[in-house]
């Protein structure tokens, strides 16, 4: 799959999840362009959302939080965002930075270091460190689990 492929499909997640959270606050907006920072702002409350999707997660068993690109902390190490929705196949995950942490020093998971060659879907050009979570230990750390149905995100 190629990159392009990838940014469509991820911004077609973060769709998803601004009109869940428009239902409850109609002003929230989705950031246009890169903002390091979050994908969705909800001015109504003053927050920011992470979303990430992850097609691969049915296949693996895991969900997969960033901490590292190119050497420099990143992902969950650098958030700024109050909510990360993690959009795996069947779920939506509604999770705080903090649980997500909580989960990996709970179960004791280390980082791993990942070469650009072995990233799906291409596009990056530096290594990465991430930590690979088993999707059941991770959903008991979210504060909300949705069922999904995988065809209205493709």
């Amino acid at each position: 799959m190629s990159w392009d492929n990838c940014l469509a499909f991820g911004e077609k997640g973060e769709r998803l999840v601004l009109k869940k959270v428009q239902l409850k606050y109609p002003k929230a907006y989705k950031i246009e362009g890169f903002c390091k920072e979050w994908d969705i702002f909800v001015p109504e409350k003053g927050i920011g959302i992470e979303v990430k999707n992850d097609r691969a997660s049915h296949r693996t068993g895991n969900v997969v939080i960033e901490d590292s690109y190119g050497g420099r902390p990143s992902g969950i190490e650098t958030t700024k965002a109050t909510w990360w929705a993690y959009i795996t196949k069947c779920h939506l995950y509604w999770i705080t930075p903090d649980k997500i942490k909580e989960c990996i020093k709970d179960n004791n998971i280390k980082s791993r270091v990942i070469k650009p060659e072995d990233i799906y879907g291409g596009g990056e050009y530096k290594e990465k460190s991430l930590y690979l979570i088993k999707e059941k230990e991770f959903k008991n750390y979210a504060t909300r689990s949705e069922r999904l149905e995988w065809q209205k995100l493709m």
